[in-house]
């Protein structure tokens, strides 16, 4: 398990030429649509050379590198599967759904955000790819809270290969069982936590709550962190029968923030491995 705190963002890991928003209305992508009525608005900022705009959404540049390792995990995901269907459940102003569309090639991506407020500003973003691709959709804008737009997709069996969990404070703890019931065997789910204080051992009675883990005060809160919240999804799918394998964790001091990416099968762990 590799655990990275760079202290400056990375250049992206792909070569986005093909991808890039080109700067005369003339002059088209293939696989974007750009409108030139939007591109002067005050929020519009890129990311690894793709053009969106944030809106009164909630932002932040720092966490771009965690972006990038999304990305970069679900594209070999879909280089190694084929296929590649992504459920984006908060996903804010849309930057990781489009980068998911654009970077990643996903075949589909549902960005679901819970702020009906954010509708326009997550649709402008991700129109700049196309809706359809023949009779089927690329991407699909819903505004429903996690847990219900996950257990919507479970009954409906409507099932995932890459779920983002990417949430405030340690709330990502409510999300994983859902989250695991719409993701595909083998799939991969990507959580997030930004709860420095228990992580930190301030809140020892929450983290217990929230990942089954009494926390004292430690000097390493960044490596303890990430193992409560690994520890705390080992649990949660447990209980469902299931399996989870840590693929990488990243810890960045800005929030700060806590992600791990899980690999889920069904069954215990082989006992040679």
């Amino acid at each position: 398990m590799l655990s990275l705190n760079p202290k400056t963002l990375s250049p992206s890991p792909f070569n986005l030429r093909s991808f890039l928003i080109p700067k005369k209305p003339s002059i088209s992508s293939p696989s974007l649509c750009v409108n030139s009525t939007t591109c002067c608005q005050p929020n519009q900022i890129t990311e690894r050379g793709i053009l969106f705009d944030t809106g009164d959404t909630f932002f932040r540049h720092e966490s771009a590198t965690g972006r990038d390792l999304g990305v970069l995990s679900a594209a070999l995901y879909k280089q190694s599967k084929g296929q590649l269907r992504v459920l984006d459940a908060m996903c804010g102003c849309g930057i990781r759904s489009l980068r998911y569309l654009v970077e990643s090639k996903a075949d589909f991506v549902l960005a679901n955000d819970a702020n009906e407020s954010h509708r326009r500003v997550i649709l402008d973003n991700l129109a700049q790819v196309e809706r359809l691709e023949g009779e089927k959709k690329r991407w699909v804008v819903t505004h429903c809270e996690a847990n219900r737009i996950l257990t919507d997709c479970y009954l409906q069996r409507d099932y995932f290969d890459y779920i983002d969990l990417d949430s405030f404070g340690s709330d990502s703890s409510f999300f994983l069982r859902a989250a695991f019931s719409s993701l595909k065997l083998d799939g991969l789910v990507y959580v997030t936590s930004t709860d420095g204080y228990s992580s930190g051992g301030h809140r020892p009675f929450h983290s217990l709550s929230a990942f089954g883990a009494y926390v004292r005060p430690m000097p390493y809160a960044n490596e303890l962190g990430l193992r409560i919240l690994i520890g705390g999804a080992v649990r949660e799918a447990s209980v469902l029968g299931y399996r989870v394998t840590p693929l990488f964790s990243y810890y960045s001091y800005h929030g700060p923030v806590f992600r791990v990416l899980l690999r889920m099968n069904r069954g215990k762990l082989p006992e040679k491995r």
